[in-house]
C-alpha cells in the first residue's frame, strides 16, 4: 500500500456478534457509516478469543484492544514473565516474594494474599497462586488469608461470580484447606470507590465491625438482588475475628497495576485516616508487579514490555498526533509507546476535556488538525460508551452511535478534501447489559468489529479481503503504507497488471480442461475407427 497521510479514525466499542443479541445498530442510526460501508473496502474483523491470542471467548475491553493492536498481536503478558521466572526457579528465590513470607513467619502473623476473580483469570494464574502458597506451606506459615476482588470479567453475572468461586474452591482450597477467603469485594470498588467506602471496608478488617458474612455466596447473591453486580460489588469480610493484625504481611498478585491502591494507602497510613484508633501501624505490604504511583511498595517482577510497538515502526520524520479522552490518553499513548518512558519528538498527543460532549469536539478537532495537513498519521479515540459520563441505557447507546456517525461524516468529507487515508475501526466491541425501559438487556458487539478503507486511489473492486483477518492486521497495514516491512494478512491490492494476470490464468484454467477433453476425444474416436 503507498505511503500516504493517514487518519486511523477508531470507533471504540462499535462491533458485531454473530449470535443475535439485542440489536441496537441500524443504518437509520448511522446513515454515513451505512452508505460507506456500501461503497468502499469492507470487513469485519475478529477482535477477541483464540483469533488475537487471548483464551478462548475472552473479549477485549479497551486496554487489552490497544495492547494487542500496539504490539502487531504479540503482547508479552505479566502471565507469561511468572511462568517462565517459575520455570526457572527465579519466583521461588525472588527477595520480594520471600520476603512477604519471611515477615509471617519472622512475626509468628497472619500472610494476606490479594487475589482477583473473573472469567478472563486464565489456569496460570491460579498456578502462579498455588507456587506461591508452596512456598509459604513449606516456610510453616500458620494463618493464610485470602482476600478476593471479584470482576476481572468480560461480563457481568451472578453466575459468572458463582463459577468463579466455584472455580476458586475447586482449584485452590481443596489443595490448601488451611487458606481462608477472608473478604470479598467489586473490581471498581476497591479501584475506584470513594475513601469513605474504603475506610470502611479496612475497619471491617481491623475490627471486625460491619458487614461480616460467614456464608460469602450467600452474601453475593443478595448483594445481586439490590442491584450490585461482581465489578462493582460492596465489601464485606467473611471472618468474625481481626484480619489485619500487628506485624502482618500482605502480598498482592496485581496483574493490574492500580487495583486496591486506595486501601493499601490507609493500611500503609492508618493514623492519617484514624488518629484516635488502635489500629495496626506496622503492617508489610507487597506486590507482584508495580503498584501505580506507589513506589513504596515493593515489586517483585519488572512489568512485561512487548518487543515492538507500532509508533516504533513510523519513521522518524513523521509527524504522529493521538486525539482521545483526557483519562484514556495515558493508556493509549504509553501502550502505542510500547510502555516507554518517553516520546520521540515526532510524536504528540491532544486531550479532550469535554467527554461529555466528546464526539462534537473530537468532530472538531479532526476537521482543524486534517486541514492543517501538517500530521501523516493521526489517530483519534473515539469512545462509543464512557460510563463516566453515559447513562448505562439503550437510548443513550443509540444516540452515542447517532452522534458516532456525525462524527464520521465530518472527517470522511475533510478526508476526501485533502486526499487522505481514513481508516474506520474499532479495537474492540462492547458485552454489557444496557437498561430497557424496566429490563436490562445484554449488548454484544464483542466477537468481530467493522474495517473500512477509504481512499480516492484504491477502488472496492482493487481490494481482495484474506480469510479470518484481526485488529493486529489494521496496524500491519499502516505500518506497511509508512515504509515498514511487514506481513500483511488482511488484504491484498489488485493493480490492473494484477488483474490481467488474474483473468489470465482463469482463462487457461477454462483453456486446459477443454483441450484436455478434445485430445480424449479424438483419441476415443480414432481408437474405434471413427476418423
Amino acid at each position: 500500500m503507498n505511503e500516504k497521510k493517514t487518519v486511523l479514525f477508531l470507533m471504540n466499542g462499535l462491533g458485531v456478534q454473530t449470535a443475535k443479541s439485542f440489536e441496537v445498530y441500524s443504518k437509520e442510526i448511522m446513515p454515513t457509516f451505512d452508505t460507506l460501508m456500501n461503497n468502499y473496502p469492507f470487513k469485519l474483523l475478529y477482535s477477541n478469543g483464540e483469533f488475537i491470542g487471548a483464551n478462548k471467548g475472552e473479549v477485549s475491553n479497551f486496554k487489552s484492544g490497544y495492547y494487542n493492536f500496539a504490539s502487531f498481536g504479540h503482547p508479552k503478558k505479566k502471565e507469561d514473565v511468572l511462568n517462565s521466572k517459575i520455570a526457572s526457579n527465579e519466583f521461588a528465590s525472588n527477595p520480594v516474594v520471600n520476603n512477604s513470607i519471611e515477615i509471617a513467619v519472622r512475626n509468628s502473623s497472619n500472610l494476606h494474599i490479594m487475589f482477583t476473580l473473573g472469567d478472563k483469570v486464565s489456569n496460570d494464574r491460579y498456578e502462579h497462586l498455588k507456587a506461591y502458597l508452596d512456598l509459604a506451606n513449606q516456610r510453616g506459615v500458620k494463618q493464610i488469608y485470602v482476600h478476593l476482588i471479584l470482576g476481572d470479567s468480560s461480563t457481568r453475572g451472578q453466575k459468572i461470580a458463582d463459577t468463579c468461586l466455584s472455580d476458586f474452591k475447586n482449584r485452590v482450597l481443596r489443595y490448601y484447606p488451611d487458606v481462608k477467603i477472608a473478604s470479598v469485594c467489586g473490581r471498581m470498588y476497591v479501584k475506584n470507590g470513594s475513601t469513605n467506602d474504603i475506610a470502611d471496608f479496612y475497619r471491617m478488617m481491623v475490627s471486625a465491625v460491619g458487614e461480616v458474612w460467614n456464608d460469602y455466596e450467600a452474601t453475593i447473591h443478595k448483594k445481586y438482588e439490590h442491584g450490585m453486580n461482581d465489578d462493582n460489588m460492596t465489601g464485606f469480610i467473611t471472618i468474625y475475628d481481626r484480619l489485619l493484625c500487628e506485624g502482618d504481611s500482605f502480598f498482592m498478585f496485581n496483574y493490574s497495576n492500580n487495583i486496591a491502591k486506595q486501601l493499601f494507602e490507609i493500611i500503609l497510613n492508618p493514623k492519617k485516616y484514624f488518629p484516635t484508633s488502635s489500629a495496626p501501624e506496622n503492617i508489610s505490604i507487597n506486590a507482584m508487579f508495580t503498584i501505580n504511583n506507589m513506589p513504596q511498595i515493593p515489586r517483585a517482577f519488572p512489568d512485561a514490555i512487548p518487543d515492538t510497538c507500532l509508533l516504533e515502526k513510523i519513521p522518524s520524520d513523521k509527524k504522529v498526533l493521538i486525539i482521545a479522552s483526557k483519562d484514556r490518553i495515558p493508556h493509549i499513548s504509553k501502550t502505542l509507546n510500547g510502555f516507554k518512558p518517553t516520546f520521540s519528538p515526532n510524536v504528540s498527543v491532544w486531550p479532550i476535556e469535554d467527554q461529555k460532549n466528546r464526539f462534537e469536539s473530537l468532530s472538531q478537532y479532526l476537521a482543524a488538525y486534517i486541514n492543517q495537513d501538517v500530521y501523516d498519521l493521526i489517530i483519534a479515540d473515539c469512545q462509543l460508551y464512557n460510563p463516566k459520563v453515559d447513562e448505562r441505557t439503550i437510548d443513550q447507546l443509540k444516540k452515542n452511535m447517532s452522534d458516532l456517525d456525525k462524527c464520521l461524516n465530518i472527517t470522511y468529507n475533510q478526508v476526501l478534501a485533502k486526499n487522505y487515508r481514513l481508516i474506520a475501526t474499532s479495537l474492540y466491541g462492547l458485552r454489557q447489559a444496557f437498561k430497557l425501559t424496566v429490563t436490562m438487556e445484554t449488548v454484544d458487539f464483542s466477537q468481530k468489529v467493522p474495517f473500512l478503507l477509504i481512499d480516492k486511489e484504491i477502488r472496492r473492486v482493487d481490494i481482495v479481503f484474506k480469510p479470518e483477518p484481526t485488529i493486529i492486521d489494521v496496524a500491519r497495514i499502516i505500518a506497511i503504507s509508512f515504509g515498514c516491512p511487514m506481513p500483511n494478512d488482511l488484504i491484498v491490492i489488485e493493480t490492473p497488471k494484477d488483474k490481467k494476470k488474474k483473468n489470465r490464468k482463469k482463462l487457461l484454467l477454462i483453456i486446459v480442461p477443454i483441450l484436455l477433453l478434445l485430445i480424449i476425444v479424438v483419441v476415443w474416436a480414432y481408437m474405434y475407427g471413427l476418423i
